[in-house]
């Protein structure tokens, strides 16, 4: 038992396992104060998270248990299969207006959550060995292996989980040593699409007269005697992207983060960004002290035990409990961080980059969306918000960490990524590094 053990008692990988059970734990918790708030809607969703946990650990004991590189060899096997449900959901009924799950007896399965895993997965087993995405058009590739999965979860529609994909590509590219200037153009690209202003005859009685005045990003101006209204791109196309890939209520939810301080749309499109805020702001330092108040802003707050689920720790134990959390957090990332530099096979160095870049991203925009600094876009907080899908395959994930933490096979080549090591004549005779004793 103690032999067992002991690869998970290492001080990296022991940390992991703390911070994550330290998370679970929380969940329980705020789950739980957002059932207390709302027992009619919420009854039994603590009980149902509780078992959603106990399933994530046997997930992140088999994920931690088989040489990462065994996993890496059916890489491809993963995505494409998980493509296959990507499509199979599309043609499943509707729940709540969206073809994102999968619906096995009496729990739900999202593929989409999945896809985020075996995308890092596709990726890290294509880049470890190549160069080719040093050069422009080398980039192609991994942008077609992130734009597949990015396209189908976007068409269920999952705006949140495609959002995800990208930044996660982006850190695998730079830390494979993709020149960062080629990195740079493709996000000048895709910032000049978002950020062009594009302008519309209102006088013209233009059929996107009513979409100019719906309160997104605009200025009008007079040019010639004719007024103009100048909208972002994607903004301004916004009712044929409705139709095709958004819905109603996410044009809306944009609509609420860039109309925040607009009374009128506080009370409709921007109202469960400002129950959120109000609720964060209650919490002061170390929680709502009147459980009257508490429950009754946990109870008008929409999806409090998913998406908002930080908007439910700010308010249950305030501003320390945010902190702490974050701090958890924080624990993995520095954890994590030593893993990758450590690490000298290149599949397990990207994996681990990758599942660090994912956990960031996902952080990065629920906090950010909680606080009303983004967007509302359906993320959930890792390990932490109510949802069986999201906690197996975060737990998935940080057994990926352990993984790499404790199989480390011996290098007898150069370091990996070190393109600039040898000259272009010298990598084409490249020998791989060689394998582990064991066979990995």
């Amino acid at each position: 038992m103690a032999r067992t053990l002991r690869p998970f008692l290492t001080w990296t990988s022991l940390p992991i396992v703390v911070a994550m059970l330290a998370l679970m734990t929380v969940s329980l918790l705020s789950v739980r104060a957002a059932e207390s708030a709302d027992p009619k809607d919420l009854a039994g969703f603590t009980t149902r998270q509780a078992i959603y946990v106990a399933v994530a650990l046997v997930g992140f004991a088999v994920a931690s248990a088989f040489p990462f590189r065994q996993v890496g060899r059916w890489a491809y096997v993963w995505y494409g299969l998980n493509l296959a449900l990507l499509v199979l959901v599309l043609y499943l009924p509707a729940i709540r207006y969206s073809h994102r799950w999968i619906r096995v007896w009496k729990f739900q399965f999202q593929p989409s959550e999945l896809a985020k895993l075996t995308y890092i997965l596709a990726l890290a087993w294509y880049l470890r060995y190549r160069a080719n995405y040093r050069r422009l058009l080398g980039l192609i590739p991994p942008f077609v292996l992130t734009c597949v999965p990015a396209a189908l979860i976007l068409i269920e529609p999952d705006l949140g989980t495609t959002l995800l994909l990208f930044p996660t590509l982006f850190f695998m590219l730079f830390m494979a040593g993709a020149r960062l200037r080629h990195l740079l153009a493709v996000l000048g690209v895709a910032a000049f699409l978002v950020l062009c202003p594009v302008p519309y005859n209102l006088d013209a009685g233009s059929p996107d007269e009513a979409e100019s005045r719906a309160g997104l990003a605009y200025w009008t101006t007079t040019i010639s005697g004719r007024r103009y209204a100048f909208v972002a791109a994607p903004l301004a196309r916004l009712p044929v992207v409705n139709k095709t890939l958004m819905k109603t209520h996410q044009v809306s939810r944009i609509q609420g983060w860039l109309r925040q301080s607009d009374p009128a749309v506080a009370m409709d499109q921007g109202f469960q960004l400002q129950q959120s805020m109000m609720i964060l702001g209650s919490g002061g330092l170390a929680g709502c002290r009147i459980p009257e108040a508490k429950d009754l802003y946990f109870r008008w707050l929409p999806d409090d035990h998913t998406d908002f689920i930080f908007a439910v720790i700010g308010g249950q134990w305030g501003l320390k409990g945010c902190g702490g959390v974050m701090l958890i957090y924080l624990a993995i990332f520095i954890c994590g961080a030593e893993i990758a530099a450590v690490t000298q096979d290149p599949f397990g160095r990207l994996v681990v980059v990758g599942v660090l870049g994912l956990l960031f991203s996902q952080i990065f925009i629920n906090v950010g969306m909680t606080l009303g600094l983004m967007p509302i876009t359906g993320m959930t907080l890792p390990l932490i918000s109510f949802g069986g899908s999201s906690m197996l395959v975060n737990a998935l994930a940080l057994g990926l960490l352990v993984n790499v933490s404790r199989c480390r096979p011996r290098m007898l080549a150069r370091k990996p990524f070190d393109h600039d090591a040898k000259t272009p004549e010298q990598q084409a005779t490249y020998k791989r590094p060689m394998p582990a004793p064991d066979g990995t």
